[in-house]
């Protein structure tokens, strides 16, 4: 009799409570390993993003003073030497072209300062000087102020295509003809501007070209925005001549403190001989070096047109809190050692050295 192997189907009708924990233990052991990549990523993203900010803030307020600061002193073909000219420090808020600081008319003849300054004090925001009213509303207590002086680098054909009859720009015109009786000309008016090129003819396609004069003051500002109560947001701002009038730009936020040593070059050779925090003090700083050769000056204008380099050091911050970052950090910009800070932002000091050739390079 052969037998017969009957298979019997056996359904499962539900999950035991000792399967249901197991596997409610390990979906939940794998969510929150989920949460944790996520919010770990974020994290990361939130820092990166941060610190990219603080980077990139940094490295564009060095371009502006590494792009604008070596033009200082650039009037277009116009390279006088040393005695040749007298240097004064016009306020920048003298707009109208009288109080540029040009003047070709007198021996010898006058010109603005390249760059010039209001030095950082202890006691005050410029010793023995007062921060121009065009822009003191948004000068943050004690910050230095840098001026920086030159034509723009394109210059323009005196037609009236490019200087019209409502131009409000002042230009500069440098001549080339030994008989001219000026050696350069400064006005918003084209009919003034009749200074030659080599030929000396009187046809307009001999007229020299002529360079917008602008000039920026830097400083730093307790806000970005200003209005009413300010947003506290401190920022790197300049204060822009342009088309004959003034305006406050914002430069560059997170821009906390600012510091600029000026290089002398006390011996006429072109190099500065030495790095000082204010070249307006009447005793030689101990920076610089001893002998009859390397002369220190006693007045302010002739120790400005001494200076041939600015080295600028700048405390950057992030616009954000950063759990990675020490509280007890301290940031010496050259002037002074600043922080620590409690509230866990990150900073760096950047630092550039901007040589002017347009006053040194006359030198060598």
């Amino acid at each position: 009799m052969m037998g017969c192997v009957c298979h019997v189907e056996v359904r499962q009708r539900g999950l035991s409570l000792v399967e249901l924990l197991i596997a409610m233990g390990l979906g939940a052991f794998m969510l929150l390993g989920i949460i944790s990549l996520v919010a770990s990523v974020s994290t990361t993203r939130t820092e990166l993003a941060n610190t990219s900010d603080q980077i990139e803030n940094g490295r564009y307020a060095l371009q502006v003073f590494n792009e604008d600061v070596a033009l200082g002193g650039f009037y277009g073909k116009y390279h006088p030497g040393i005695g040749a000219v007298s240097y004064s420090t016009p306020s920048p808020c003298g707009t109208a072209v009288a109080n540029l600081g040009f003047n070709s008319t007198v021996t010898p003849v006058q010109m603005p300062l390249s760059v010039n300054g209001y030095p950082y004090d202890s006691a005050s925001s410029a010793p023995g000087l007062t921060v121009p009213s065009c822009f003191s509303a948004e000068v943050r207590d004690k910050s230095e102020i840098l001026i920086v002086r030159h034509v723009d680098p394109n210059s323009v054909a005196v037609t009236a295509a490019n200087i019209p009859a409502s131009n409000t720009t002042p230009y500069l015109q440098i001549s080339s003809c030994d008989l001219d009786s000026l050696s350069f000309k400064i006005s918003t008016d084209i009919a003034e501007l009749t200074l030659r090129e080599n030929g000396c003819t009187s046809a307009v396609s001999t007229l020299a070209e002529a360079w917008p004069y602008t000039f920026n003051a830097y400083f730093i500002s307790p806000c970005n925005d200003c209005s009413g109560a300010g947003d506290g947001i401190a920022s790197l701002k300049s204060y822009e001549f342009r088309a004959g009038s003034g305006g406050i730009r914002t430069l560059v936020e997170g821009v906390e403190d600012i510091h600029f040593d000026y290089g002398l070059d006390l011996d006429g050779d072109g190099g500065p001989d030495c790095y000082v925090a204010n070249p307006t003090v009447d005793t030689k700083p101990a920076a610089c070096p001893a002998g009859a050769s390397y002369e220190w000056e006693f007045t302010d204008s002739l120790n400005w047109q001494n200076v041939v380099s600015i080295q600028i050091k700048m405390l950057v911050r992030g616009s954000r809190s950063s759990s990675n970052t020490s509280n007890a950090k301290t940031y010496d910009i050259g002037r002074e050692v600043l922080g620590p800070y409690s509230d866990n932002i990150k900073r760096q000091v950047y630092s550039t050295v901007v040589m002017l050739p347009n006053i040194a390079g006359v030198r060598e």
